[in-house]
């Protein structure tokens, strides 16, 4: 929750997070040069208090009006990594198992969603998506580096509704590894990266 009272530099604090969030996500770099972060902020921030939610404004729901503000004007790969990386769906974490070196962790339960759907095609396509719209972030490495996934447990009791039959539960927690293994070649092969990412489930 941000709290947005009056300041002395008569900046609003709203603005100053929406500003970082964006370019914390890396937003900024689709952004026409200039102070269009800044803009942007403050457009949302003015919709905010036409609205009266001028005070108190949950991060999450910035987030959101800013992803959704940057589709609206063409920007959509900065909305989605907006999206990505201003909810925590995906952030960077080290462990110690990769030498220090940063892991991008991936939050499989945030896309596991419950409903009428069907589940695993709308689960599958969402990773897909995501892995796709993440996968700049090992151009710089040509591969090399790890993707964790992050509550695949809780993932897979969302898609079969429960704890279910265990040898089912494990098929399909390693077709989830497996799938997201065959993704990142597949990126690999037509970002020509030298390596694949490793791809480690943090639940194990």
């Amino acid at each position: 929750m941000i709290w947005d009272p009056a300041n002395k530099s008569g900046e609003s604090t709203v603005v100053s997070h929406i500003a970082a969030e964006i370019d914390a996500s890396g937003g900024a770099e689709w952004l026409a040069k200039g102070g269009n972060i800044q803009e942007l902020a403050k457009a949302i921030d003015h919709y905010l208090q036409e609205h009266g939610q001028g005070q108190a404004v949950e991060s999450r729901y910035l987030v959101m009006l800013a992803a959704r503000a940057l589709s609206s004007v063409g920007e959509g790969k900065a909305a989605r990594r907006l999206l990505l990386y201003g909810t925590g769906l995906v952030m960077p974490s080290e462990w110690d198992v990769t030498r220090g070196e940063a892991m991008w962790v991936l939050d499989l339960r945030q896309i596991a969603v419950r409903g009428d759907a069907p589940l695993e095609l709308v689960f599958f396509g969402s990773l897909n998506i995501i892995m796709e719209s993440i996968a700049e972030v090992w151009d710089g490495t040509e591969g090399e580096g790890t993707l964790g996934l992050r509550h695949v447990c809780a993932a897979v009791q969302a898609l079969i509704g429960g704890p279910g039959n265990k040898k089912n539960a494990a098929a399909l927690a390693e077709e989830i590894r497996t799938v997201c293994r065959q993704k990142l070649e597949q990126i690999g092969r037509g970002r020509g990266w030298k390596q694949t990412p490793q791809v480690m489930d943090l639940d194990v």
